[in-house]
């Protein structure tokens, strides 16, 4: 086995080590025991080599193990949830921006003070604030809470509780009384991103009529709470949510779709990935900088480096240590993080799957180039992370689209165009709003066309089922036939 297997298998069980102890509990004597295993191994590699791999398979295992560990909760006096289930004055500032929903806003409050022995000490952690919309709070906003501090539960069947422990929040607030102390208390440059973010979103929404307006701002920023729930009806049945949703499995797809589109006008590989590169940045600063979005950006990335190298044998390794960078900053989104979870399968699906499948149907051989781009390039894009991330869809949800192969065909090659559209009228109407309503005519008209194509296919009576929730040994039975086709197939040459 030479380096890069060895680097390979070994971060594959890193990734094992925070999976199992997502599931299981690992006390002292089980990771003393693959300690020591481990350094068996390691000291018998000193006459046998072959013990080496042994040895390091045990020890990347274990700091897997420790790693999520060490990102679990400690009861101590300086935690804000060391006092869930009690009436609390404390206080804090609001470290994200403010989730508005349509009749509440959702604030993450990082804790700095809490009133105990008449006095303020000092305590750390998050608290998850549900508030009314009224008055508005800010980004930046430092404020004093009296509030029933609460432990997150399962809320119908939904963990609720495990989704709120990925952002590392153990705390929650309802309806709390808010006194607003001062305010840009956070970070001075996110402050000023998130404000021209906010100024951009209300220019597009002054020139632009609902639902064109509140799309074209999920296209753009991921900013889809505003979207009419019809629209995002329609999105979920055609298999197209991934187009407004800010995940790296949405912006995977549109990257490799933009790739695509810019090779196919002759712009080429090397050019085209720069260009693409450039897009998540921007992508990732315009949406605040929110960790989903930066690991969301690096996904779209490691695909787009797949093609830029033109061998998956090379990125291999270079997905993988993506993967233990994001599991070493947060361990949670292994398990917990379905976002995560898609974003990669989609990834694999993209890197791995689509080579495949444009070798066994030819795609490549085909002489007209509109039909190639269409079959080979859109189509079989599209397929490939369907494929992938499926199994994982019916597991959590138990819902399947019929049409949306032939809905991403029809809309994905204007997604780009409205984005480009989208952005200068957004930008025209940040200068001068009679600019804006020029502009806004022409992205209108393309996202007019999508929205027309959303409802005719929505509508069709065949074009989404839902299933019971499959348990988990088939999902991993699926998983297990993909990756064996996977396998049969990656070297045959057809």
């Amino acid at each position: 086995m030479n380096q890069a297997k060895i680097f390979f298998s070994s971060c594959l069980f890193f990734i094992l080590g925070v999976f199992i102890c997502s599931a299981l509990e690992f006390g002292f004597f089980i990771s003393f025991l693959i300690l020591l295993l481990s350094l068996t191994f390691l000291i018998l590699s000193l006459k046998n080599k072959y013990f080496l791999v042994l040895g390091l398979w045990g020890i990347f295992l274990l700091l897997g193990i420790w790693r999520y560990q060490l990102s679990l909760p400690k009861q101590s006096p300086d935690q804000i949830y060391f006092y869930n289930g009690r009436e609390v004055q404390v206080r804090g500032f609001i470290d994200k921006e403010p989730d508005q929903r349509e009749d509440k806003v959702k604030l993450e409050i990082k804790s700095q003070q809490i009133f105990l022995n008449n006095s303020w000490q000092k305590v750390k952690g998050k608290i998850l604030v549900t508030n009314y919309l009224y008055p508005e709070y800010n980004y930046g906003d430092k404020l004093e809470l009296i509030c029933n501090l609460l432990t997150p539960e399962k809320v119908q069947g939904f963990a609720y509780d495990d989704y709120l422990a990925r952002y590392n929040v153990y705390s929650t607030c309802y309806n709390p009384k808010i006194t607003l102390l001062e305010k840009n208390q956070g970070n001075f440059v996110l402050a000023k991103i998130l404000k021209i973010k906010n100024f951009f979103i209300a220019r597009i929404n002054y020139v632009l009529a609902e639902p064109q307006s509140s799309f074209l701002a999920g296209l753009l920023i991921g900013a889809k709470r505003a979207i009419p729930a019809d629209l995002q009806n329609n999105f979920s049945k055609t298999g197209t949510t991934h187009i407004v949703a800010v995940s790296g499995y949405n912006v995977t797809i549109i990257a490799v779709f933009l790739m695509l589109i810019f090779q196919n006008l002759g712009l080429g590989r090397k050019k085209s990935f720069w260009v693409i590169i450039g897009f998540l940045i921007f992508f990732a600063v315009m949406t605040g900088l929110q960790s989903s979005c930066i690991r969301a950006a690096i996904m779209g990335g490691v695909v787009l480096l797949a093609n830029y190298l033109g061998r998956t044998s090379k990125i291999k390794n270079v997905l993988v240590l993506t993967v233990i960078l994001m599991l070493i900053a947060n361990p949670k989104i292994l398990v917990f993080d379905l976002g995560f979870q898609l974003s990669f399968l989609a990834t694999l699906g993209l890197v791995y799957l689509n080579p495949i499948l444009t070798r066994l149907l030819r795609t490549e051989n085909i002489k007209h180039t509109f039909l190639k781009v269409i079959l080979g390039d859109y189509l079989l894009t599209t397929v490939s992370a369907i494929i992938m991330t499926q199994p994982i869809i019916l597991y959590n949800y138990g819902k399947i689209s019929l049409v949306a192969p032939l809905a991403n065909i029809l809309i994905l090659p204007f997604v780009p165009l409205a984005m480009l559209l989208g952005f200068m009228t957004g930008i025209l109407a940040m200068i001068w709003t009679g600019l804006g309503w020029v502009a806004g005519w022409s992205v209108w008209l393309v996202l007019t066309y999508i929205i027309w194509i959303l409802e005719k296919l929505a509508g069709l009576n065949w074009a989404y089922y839902e299933f019971p929730q499959i348990s988990i040994w088939l999902m991993a039975l699926l998983y297990v036939l993909i990756i064996s086709f996977i396998y049969k197939f990656k070297k045959v040459r057809i």
